[in-house]
């Protein structure tokens, strides 16, 4: 996992994707776009403008992928993110077949994310998101990484 401010992306840049990010940050205001997927690279790269509804900790579904790396850049206001190993959450308690996305149980770690704020998180991550006031407002950013 990675944890940082979009001040600095540049520095991950030799990280699959990251680069490609960071040019089409250069080229697009993000604040303006509407909630909805947005294709940079096809499926390859791609991000989802997201106006989540936050969660109170105890309904947070710690999550992981395997296909797919996320980058998940706070636009607007501010969210708490969970955070383990994937190695210490045992198995997961749900897979979903034909999506990149299998959940557990657990206990995780959270982190306060900022407008500005970025943390990508990789297979090895399990990540919690969205997690805040549910009647506080959020404009997000997740940028999805396809892996070889």
């Amino acid at each position: 996992m990675i944890f940082d401010h979009i001040d600095h992306i540049d520095t991950y840049a030799a990280l699959p994707g990251i680069k490609a990010i960071a040019e089409y940050l250069k080229e697009t205001d993000l604040s303006a776009l509407e909630p909805g997927t947005y294709e940079i690279d096809g499926r390859n790269l791609y991000v989802m403008i997201q106006e989540p509804t936050q969660k109170k900790l105890e309904e947070a579904r710690p999550e992981a992928h395997d296909v797919y790396a996320d980058l998940q850049l706070v636009i607007k206001g501010c969210e708490y993110m969970g955070y383990a190993p994937r190695a210490i959450m045992g198995e997961p308690v749900e897979v979903r077949d034909g999506k990149d996305i299998c959940f557990y149980e657990g206990k995780f770690s959270r982190i306060l994310a900022n407008e500005g704020d970025f943390a990508v998180f990789f297979p090895q991550d399990v990540h919690a998101p969205n997690i805040g006031d549910p009647a506080a407002y959020e404009k997000k950013a997740v940028f999805k990484i396809k892996l070889n």
